[in-house]
């Protein structure tokens, strides 16, 4: 009897030593202090991991197979760099994620193209202010632009009488961090660009010749990348690129400069909001875009999978690494 009794003692040590658990917690952060939520944590190696709640609290029980000092956690956050720390005999982990440093270079600001829509014949006179470093422009641009505008929005160039439907310009910028950081936009797949264009460049006050201008320039161009992440600079917000010096001064300006980059998958952020302008008087119109290597976001941003093996589940959704789901279906 006591034989039998050890025995059954000595096993049931011997199963809760087999599936003991050692639990680590701890918190993720930036440099300032501030709770970086729905940073990813996995175990290195493995397929284990988890997130960061609303303060940046995370907790990962590690199997006993993987207690071991050299078991090393990986803490990352999109837009963050990442930290690998071993485990060794801690059971609190507390980590400040550094932001990670992305030269933008110059941008190369594409096809700007200015309409000009007087009441009646006009002569006009027309700067552009940009902030970077003219390439190209068409007709030439000489200290400005000298023209003859029609309301029908012919444009005659008073230095060789030819006739344009536009001005043309483009260049090269740099962009700064803050410029590239966004609260707002749209994740767009290639097979609605057309349909997105089509649906939200007459809501910024575009007529059908212009907005059909900017889908034929910019969708072949868009569609090489399965997903899009878009945001448009409109009325003051276009000044961080460029300003029009205009003689006349027009009575109305309408003004959209799209910035794009390609995202690997759909993800959550709020839609931009956008308003229409009323025409009014002499109009201008002005459109272009940058297509840029790199993006950030101010608001956490999450991504939606079917499956995440080692992920830890919700009811609805996992979640998984904080990357670039607002996805925009027309």
């Amino acid at each position: 009897m006591y034989r039998s009794l050890l025995f059954i003692i000595c096993s049931l040590f011997s199963l809760s030593q087999l599936f003991a658990q050692r639990t680590i917690v701890g918190k993720v952060t930036d440099c300032e202090g501030a709770p970086l939520t729905g940073a990813t944590i996995i175990v290195k190696d493995g397929n284990l991991g988890n997130v960061t709640d609303e303060n940046g609290f995370y907790k990962i029980a590690l199997p006993q197979e993987l207690d071991d000092p050299k078991t090393a956690l990986v803490f990352s956050y999109f837009g963050n760099e990442t930290e690998i720390v071993p485990i060794e005999d801690k059971d609190t982990i507390n980590v400040k994620l550094r932001e990670e440093h992305v030269d933008m270079g110059l941008i190369q600001v594409e096809k700007p193209v200015i309409y000009l829509y007087p009441e009646k014949q006009a002569e006009i006179s027309l700067q552009v202010d940009f902030k970077g470093h003219l390439d190209f422009t068409y007709p030439p641009y000489e200290n400005g632009w000298q023209v003859r505008a029609q309301p029908d929005g012919t444009l005659t160039d008073k230095n060789d009488g030819r006739e344009h439907q536009y001005l043309f310009w483009d260049g090269k910028m740099q962009f700064s961090k803050e410029q590239t950081t966004y609260s707002s936009g749209f994740v767009v797949h290639k097979d609605s660009l057309v349909a997105f264009f089509q649906k939200y460049l007459p809501q910024m006050g575009l007529k059908p010749q212009e907005y059909n201008d900017f889908i034929v320039f910019w969708t072949p161009l868009m569609q090489k990348n399965e997903w899009n992440f878009i945001h448009f600079r409109t009325g003051i917000a276009y000044e961080a690129i460029s300003t029009n010096i205009v003689h006349p001064k027009p009575d109305t300006e309408i003004r959209v400069f799209m910035e794009f980059a390609k995202v690997a998958k759909p993800f959550d952020i709020p839609a931009q909001e956008l308003s229409t302008p009323q025409r009014k008087g002499f109009t201008l119109v002005e459109w272009g875009g940058a297509a840029l290597e790199a993006v950030r976001f101010t608001v956490p941003h999450i991504i939606i999978k079917e499956e995440c093996p080692g992920i830890e589940k919700y009811p609805t959704r996992c979640i998984g690494p904080a990357k670039p789901f607002n996805p925009e279906k027309i």
